[in-house]
């Protein structure tokens, strides 16, 4: 007489395919949620280089509509700008782009304090009143132009300018 026997459990064969596919199915999630986080990651870090260029001009602008007179401004031509403000206390507000280290720095007296870092280029051209005309010398300027540019490394062409105008308060 033949014994039936009650299966109890996989066999070694069984449990082996599970292993595998179980294996195979975490690694295509894991690479699917790196690609995800390196998506991420490259967003986020253009998205910050974005907010900084903005700050830099809105910093900029509400410093210049609030400002008395221009005291230096580099040539229209020199993309790694400086500017002086004097504001209506009589202090000097400077700022300035540190080519080297693609820094924006801004101080009383001396820019010695960094506004933001990752910053390309910064540029201001000066105007008279009526908004076209080139003003001659720091004297003269009543309107400006700022443009700030950041470099987002991940686009084939990822420059980026901002720009805005402001008029100074009193001339």
């Amino acid at each position: 007489m033949t014994r039936k026997r009650k299966r109890q459990g996989l066999s070694l064969l069984e449990l082996i395919i599970a292993s595998s596919m179980l294996a195979m199915l975490l690694a295509s999630i894991s690479v699917v949620i790196r690609a995800g986080r390196e998506s991420w990651e490259a967003h986020e870090g253009d998205y910050v280089r974005v907010e900084a260029a903005h700050s830099v001009l809105r910093h900029i602008v509400r410093q210049i509509r609030a400002a008395e007179a221009v005291t230096e401004i580099t040539v229209a031509t020199n993309n790694s700008g400086r500017l002086g403000l004097r504001m209506p206390n009589g202090e000097i507000h400077l700022w300035a782009h540190d080519s080297t280290n693609n820094l924006v720095n801004y101080g009383v007296a001396t820019p010695n304090n960094l506004l933001a870092p990752e910053i390309t280029g910064l540029r201001f051209t000066g105007r008279r009143a009526d908004g076209t005309t080139a003003a001659a010398t720091a004297a003269d300027v009543q309107c400006l132009e700022i443009e700030v540019t950041i470099q987002l490394p991940r686009e084939t062409n990822g420059q980026r300018i901002v720009t805005s105008w402001a008029w100074v308060r009193s001339w």
